[in-house]
């Protein structure tokens, strides 16, 4: 609770979803829309990013780019790359901040960023901006500027946010839940970092079940325990994430994986800020198609709308259905918070956990963030009302 509490107040922070109906709830500008997309970029790597608008009319449209880059230099493209496609790709001079909001001039609305020299790309993401784009809108053709669209800079893998452990006796700010603090008088082991390798495992976190709450009529598990992930998976980021995937390297340490609890909600993803601050969440249980039994496995959950995610109703007497695209969407808009199942076995158990990132889409394939659902949803609490944090 305390983690959501905190990713909620980042979320207020940054000025992305409050879930309160707010001046910008009630007038979301739903066309023009500056999508949010994802632009891969190496170390020392000069790298062109692609910014795409929509409007409805198929207008031409102004980019505007609004804000730059916490790291890094944003430039606009050079004549050269223009004219030829050659190098140099970026114009002599970066984008200023005096100069925003900054009028985008490439043809094909192409931007140049560049990393920080000599610095190594991280688990996570480089850094971000936002731009806007403006078009003629209606029967007056009044010009309307759309609301911000994200550009997230990854790394060349693709990575947002990940989680490695690669340093010593560091969780890299993973906690754990649903476990007591106090086991006997004896303070729980909680989390731990494991600071040698096993398998593929190297330097990982592991969980240990000190104490099983059961059920006497049915033998199941009453309440689980879950890693809890930190607030670097808890951004705003995280919303070019749709189409990607969250994987992680898990592996039973100990525990009878043929008595299994039911049932076994292995990821869970949640959004506090969303359906007007009624919250939202999507689950990836075990099925048919996903089975674990505790051996060393890189598993991997597809964010979209193929992935099998269940939709939880957060009504006890309704039935989880299986979320749609913009459920999803909206959901990676605004996390709130990640957890990973550990407690899979109806005995005690122990896990091993690593590497665990969430990875956007190819840059052939950006921007994958559905169109319909940055246009937006009706709202449940004003029919009126439309704005992606309502789907």
């Amino acid at each position: 609770m305390l983690r959501a509490v905190l990713c909620l107040a980042l979320e207020r922070a940054l000025g992305f979803g409050t879930g309160e109906i707010s001046s910008e709830l009630l007038n979301y500008v739903s066309n023009p829309i500056a999508r949010h997309t994802a632009c891969r970029v190496a170390a020392n790597s000069p790298t062109v990013c692609l910014l795409e608008g929509s409007v409805t009319t198929n207008e031409l449209m102004d980019y505007y780019i609004l804000t730059l880059p916490e790291e890094g230099l944003l430039y606009e493209t050079s004549p050269n790359f223009r004219s030829f496609g050659s190098a140099p790709l970026m114009a002599p001079e970066p984008i200023a901040f005096y100069q925003l909001p900054f009028l985008v001039t490439d043809p094909l609305h192409q931007v140049v960023y560049v990393p920080p020299e000599n610095k190594w790309p991280t688990q996570s993401a480089w850094t971000s901006f936002t731009y806007a784009v403006d078009a003629p809108v209606g029967t007056e053709r009044a010009m309307v500027r759309s609301e911000p669209g994200l550009v997230v800079l990854t790394n060349p893998d693709g990575q947002i946010s990940g989680s490695d452990f690669s340093l010593a006796n560091s969780a890299d700010g993973w906690t754990m839940s649903g476990q007591l603090e106090v086991v006997d008088g004896v303070p729980s082991q909680g989390l731990r970092h494991m600071s040698h390798s096993w398998g593929g495992l190297s330097n990982y976190i592991s969980g240990v079940d000190e104490v099983q709450s059961l059920d006497f009529a049915t033998g199941i598990d009453l309440a689980k325990w879950y890693f809890e992930a930190s607030q670097g998976f808890c951004k705003k980021e995280l919303a070019v994430a749709y189409g990607g995937y969250l994987r992680f390297r898990v592996r039973g340490e100990y525990g009878n994986f043929l008595e299994l609890n039911d049932p076994l909600d292995w990821v869970t993803i949640e959004c506090e800020s969303c359906d007007s601050g009624q919250g939202a969440r999507i689950v990836r249980f075990i099925d048919e198609t996903l089975r674990w039994v505790g051996d060393e496995t890189y598993a991997e959950f597809y964010l979209h709308e193929n992935g099998r995610w269940s939709y939880d109703p957060l009504n006890s007497a309704a039935q989880f259905t299986y979320a749609t695209s913009c459920q999803i969407a909206a959901i990676l808009t605004n996390v709130s918070r990640i957890a990973i199942l550990g407690d899979f076995t109806r005995g005690g158990e122990g896990i091993g956990l690593d590497d665990v990132t969430v990875v956007s889409t190819g840059t052939a394939e950006q921007p994958s963030y559905p169109l319909e659902c940055q246009q937006g949803c009706i709202c449940r609490h004003n029919p009126a009302m439309v704005h992606p944090t309502c789907c």
